[in-house]
C-alpha cells in the first residue's frame, strides 16, 4: 500500500480487516448469507436469529458449525427467508425485527456512557490495527465489560453480543456501547437484548430516537471523551421537562 501525504507517495504496512461470507442453514435449507469477520460465528448465527424474530429460545434448538456455514435445527418452521446481507451502513434484507417490549426503569449514571465507550477504544484490538472494522460491548449495570467483539458490521457485531448473551446465560438488564451509528435498527437490537442504555461513538438516527423514547431506552451518542448527547433520558437523572415528545 501507499500513503499521499505532504505531496508525494511513500510505502506503508497496513493490515486490512479480514470478510468473510457465513451461510446460515436452517431446518435443512439455506436461509441468509451475511457477509462477516470471521470467528465466533455460532454467536453471529444465534444472535442474528434472535434478533430478526426466528429463534425466540435455545429449548429444542441444535447448533453446527461446518465450513463458511452455520447449520440450526430448530423445533418448529419459521417463515421461509432467504438473501444477502452485505456488510454496509444499510441494514440489508431484513426478515424482521426481535420481540420488544418497553425496559424497566434502571438509574443510570450520567458517566457510564464516557466509561463504557472509553472502555470499548480500549479493549479493541482489530481497529488499531486496521481500522475499517465496528466495535460492540456488553456491560452490566456497573459498567464492567461482559463481552467485547469487532466486525466488518456493525448490525454483526451487536447479532454476536445476543448470541452470547444466550449462549452463555446472561440475563437482562444490561449496557451496550457501539461504534456504529445508532440507527432504528440499532435501537430495536438494543432494547431487543434488554439494554437500557445504548452508548454509540457516531450519531442517531430520528427513528432510532423515537423508538429508544418509547421503550425507555437511554440513547447518548456522539460520545467523546469530555461528554455526550443524550437523545432518550432512560434512566438518566435529567431536568424534568428537558425532554418533548
Amino acid at each position: 500500500m501507499w500513503r499521499f501525504e505532504r505531496g508525494s507517495f511513500a510505502p506503508e504496512d497496513f493490515p486490512l480487516p479480514e470478510e468473510g461470507s457465513l451461510l446460515l442453514v436452517v431446518n435443512g435449507r439455506p436461509w441468509t448469507a451475511l457477509a462477516y469477520t470471521p470467528g465466533e460465528e455460532v454467536y453471529l448465527a444465534v444472535g442474528h436469529l434472535f434478533l430478526s424474530g426466528v429463534l425466540w429460545s435455545l429449548e429444542g434448538v441444535r447448533l453446527k458449525v461446518g465450513e463458511g456455514m452455520v447449520l440450526v435445527d430448530l423445533p418448529y418452521e419459521p417463515e421461509k427467508a432467504l438473501g444477502v446481507r452485505d456488510s454496509g451502513c444499510t441494514p440489508g434484507l431484513r426478515h424482521g425485527e426481535p420481540r420488544l417490549a418497553p425496559l424497566p426503569p434502571v438509574p443510570l449514571d450520567p458517566a457510564l456512557p464516557l466509561r463504557l465507550l472509553a472502555t470499548l477504544r480500549a479493549e479493541a484490538r482489530a481497529y488499531p490495527r486496521s481500522r475499517g472494522i465496528h466495535g460492540a460491548g456488553l456491560f452490566d449495570l456497573e459498567g464492567r465489560l461482559l463481552y467485547l467483539n469487532e466486525d466488518i458490521g456493525r448490525h454483526n457485531a451487536v447479532d454476536r453480543l445476543a448470541g452470547y448473551m444466550l449462549l452463555e446465560g446472561v440475563r437482562p438488564p444490561v449496557l451496550l456501547a457501539s461504534t456504529g451509528r445508532a440507527s432504528r435498527e440499532m435501537v430495536a437490537k438494543a432494547i431487543g437484548i434488554g439494554a437500557v442504555l445504548l452508548a454509540s461513538r457516531t450519531g442517531a438516527t430520528a427513528q432510532a430516537v423515537e423508538l429508544a423514547r418509547a421503550y425507555g431506552l437511554a440513547l447518548a451518542a456522539y460520545v467523546r471523551p469530555t461528554g455526550y448527547r443524550l437523545y432518550a433520558p432512560g434512566g438518566m437523572p435529567v431536568p424534568e421537562g428537558a425532554f418533548r415528545p
